[in-house]
């Protein structure tokens, strides 16, 4: 039933969303009617006649009946049956419109898709699909018989329950994006494994700047330690950094400057005393690699170029560092790698893998920072889990305590760590003295 809302005592206006029921005396006739302001300059009331009549008094039971049938087939979500309730479109679309825009990582998900698209053709030609998939043909067996085709492949739980978030997720896009009518449940896959709860300790921290700092092409991954063991920060977000408009004024703005913030927000960290000496002559992108080239001559050119991905040399810097195991098959058999001819060896040497990702370091953060009394709230805070109204949001990090806590925190990590290495310490690194001061002042200049 249609709700009554503001009008005379003579004349009672009953409204659903936009629309509202006006008598026409002169025609016996109950209109539904709306303001359109779509159009340039002033908008204007518009008119639907119901065809309905009985006095002015209230409006019939007919007539609202037709305004609640016009209000449904307003907001009734548009489909098109000929691209949209297809599953692989929903896909193609959800990749362009959706993933590659938004996502950190889309091209995972680009080729979960072809896993489906590889499945469905499979599905297709022995007679269990008639033709492309629908929405309609998402169901549990379905899934059920995807999960069986990736594990007989060889794939772990983790990957096709990456593999499966490719298919719900695209299907909730559309639903929410008013392509498809509604979506489908769609089960995850049974007996995953939980998640590795790794964490370094401070010998290992230690040991990992040390290493980081031995290379010069590992200079970056000492920078991003750095960082994300004093701010908490996520990773893709320390990749990102630029020095002009994020290291400003004593604090690191993680959300780049009209950058949207999404469900894993960024946060605004002040800059701890142990890092502040790193930051101090940044320019441009912060985290930098070097790479050597062959100049015209033949000579070596060394250049520093930001750098989307840091994996690789991370798990590089880990073996260096001792961070590592012996790598297994996937039965659980060893690894071997064949002995190298010019360094003369005669055995075979194990295959390492590092143990953990740079991911591990916020995690490393996490716990060092309860581990040190810091109170939760703080800790969430840096961490970007904390604060969606728009006065902290926007003001807190203006408070001369603003993550107090966590900062004295941090600053009491860097003090253990002291205890076993200098490789944290600017001043131990180089014999450059950098003034704090100087540096601002050429900033505002």
């Amino acid at each position: 039933m249609a709700k009554r809302t503001s009008g005379t005592a003579e004349h009672p206006r009953v409204q659903l969303g936009p629309f509202w029921l006006w008598y026409r005396r002169d025609r016996d006739d109950w209109c539904i009617c709306w303001y359109d302001d779509s159009g340039a300059g002033s908008g204007r009331t518009c008119r639907k006649s119901t065809g309905i009549g009985g006095g002015s008094a209230s409006p019939p039971t007919a007539a609202q009946d037709a305004l609640a049938d016009h209000y449904a087939g307003w907001r009734a979500p548009v489909q098109d049956v000929q691209s949209a309730a297809f599953v692989e479109n929903i896909m193609a679309d959800w990749l362009t419109q959706h993933a590659y825009k938004n996502l950190h990582d889309p091209g995972r998900y680009a080729t979960s898709i072809a896993h489906w698209q590889r499945f469905f053709a499979g599905e297709r030609q022995a007679g269990r699909l008639t033709g492309a998939p629908t929405v309609a043909d998402v169901r549990n067996a379905l899934v059920a018989r995807f999960v069986t085709m990736r594990e007989a492949e060889g794939v772990g739980k983790h990957a096709i329950a990456r593999d499966i978030a490719a298919l719900r997720q695209p299907l909730n896009w559309a639903w929410k994006s008013e392509m498809i009518a509604s979506v489908p449940f769609v089960p995850d896959v049974t007996g995953k494994p939980g998640p590795k709860s790794i964490v370094y300790t401070v010998d290992q921290v230690a040991a990992l700047l040390e290493a980081a700092w031995s290379r010069e092409e590992w200079r970056h991954i000492h920078l991003y330690t750095m960082i994300a063991l004093s701010t908490h920060g996520r990773g893709e977000a320390i990749l990102e950094l630029e020095a002009e408009t994020q290291v400003v004024d004593g604090l690191i703005y993680f959300n780049a400057p009209g950058r949207t913030q999404t469900k894993k927000r960024r946060s605004i960290v002040p800059i701890a005393p142990t890092l502040a000496p790193w930051l101090a002559d940044a320019r441009g992108r912060v985290i930098r690699c070097q790479f050597k080239k062959r100049g015209p001559d033949g000579e070596w050119i060394i250049e520093r170029r930001p750098v989307e991905r840091i994996k690789r040399a991370f798990e590089s810097v880990l073996i260096e560092a001792g961070i590592c195991e012996h790598a297994t098959d996937s039965s659980g058999e060893p690894l071997w790698l064949p002995p190298r001819g010019k360094l003369k060896e005669s055995r075979p040497r194990p295959a390492l893998v590092g143990i953990g990702s740079p991911n591990t370091l916020r995690h490393t953060c996490s716990t060092e920072m309860h581990r040190r009394g810091v109170p939760e709230a703080q800790i969430d805070m840096a961490a970007g889990h904390a604060g969606t109204g728009t006065n902290q949001r926007h003001y807190r990090h203006l408070r001369p305590e603003y993550l107090k806590g966590f900062i004295e925190g941090v600053e009491d990590l860097w003090a253990d760590i002291s205890r076993l290495t200098t490789a944290h310490l600017r001043y131990q690194r180089d014999t450059k003295v950098i003034s704090l001061g100087a540096v601002k002042a050429r900033k505002r200049s």
